[in-house]
């Protein structure tokens, strides 16, 4: 476990293997946690390194900068704070958008970026994040007997073993702050990359599961629908918001492939 110090508010984060850095981003609600078993592989060529966005996981809950451009920042900052010149970037969900508005602002940090189930534009979410906009329901939300129900259903249908890190994902949940939950899930919902995308710089790999119930797989299409010539686009048949752990060894070979290209 490391944490780093930014403007005295405290930032968890892991870190394995050894050579160039690869940066592991969470969606919402989630933490650094869930990366462990792609990072464990990556780190057989890279350094793997995940932190946790503010408001999440072991990362400080007083710190007030919830907002995708503000996650955008503390990905850079935390690039600065750890003397890393250029990353590889790879995110899910949320993190995925962050992950995104990072390369295209930002190209001369970033080597070449990968997502999963990244959320293109705010309407792509599901009904139940929708709803988490209101204050009242996002305070029953973050209870743990939700949360636990959420990530249930999230992972009832992971092929891969997922029962023997089932709780700690869990619990990992349970650390979400209501603010963070809240402003977060508001960013992303006033999120639009359509734009942007036009102007990515880096080579792209970008990956849904066909069967994502909590973003929009059709976010896919927007790649073909809008000339992103450094984006590479992959749907993954039968997988759902979490490809990593439906389909670890296509997944993993897709990405390390993506990641070691020159």
């Amino acid at each position: 476990m490391g944490v780093l110090v930014l403007d005295r508010q405290v930032v968890h984060y892991e870190v394995l293997g050894q050579g160039e850095p690869v940066l592991f981003l969470h969606g919402w609600m989630g933490s650094w946690r869930y990366w462990l078993p792609t990072m464990e592989v990556v780190a057989e060529h890279f350094r793997a390194y995940s932190f946790d966005f503010w408001g999440f996981g072991d990362s400080d809950k007083q710190a007030e900068a919830h907002t995708i451009e503000e996650y955008v920042e503390q990905v850079l900052r935390f690039l600065d704070g750890m003397g890393i010149a250029r990353t590889r970037l790879v995110g899910h969900s949320m993190g995925g958008m962050v992950a995104l508005k990072t390369a295209i602002e930002h190209p001369d940090r970033i080597v070449r970026v990968a997502t999963a189930g990244a959320v293109i534009e705010g309407s792509a979410l599901a009904p139940l994040l929708k709803m988490t906009t209101n204050e009242l329901i996002t305070r029953i939300f973050v209870r743990k007997p939700v949360v636990k129900g959420v990530w249930a259903r999230l992972m009832r249908n992971i092929r891969t073993g997922w029962n023997r890190w089932f709780q700690e994902v869990v619990d990992e949940s349970g650390k979400s702050d209501q603010e963070a939950v809240l402003r977060s899930v508001r960013s992303m919902r006033q999120t639009d990359l359509r734009l942007d995308l036009p102007r990515l710089k880096v080579p792209a790999l970008i990956i849904h599961g066909s069967k994502d119930d909590i973003v929009d797989p059709d976010q896919a299409e927007i790649f073909r629908q809008i000339h992103v010539p450094m984006a590479r686009v992959v749907v993954m048949p039968g997988c759902r918001h979490f490809p990593w752990m439906d389909e670890p060894e296509t997944f993993n070979r897709l990405l390390i492939d993506f990641l070691r290209e020159p």
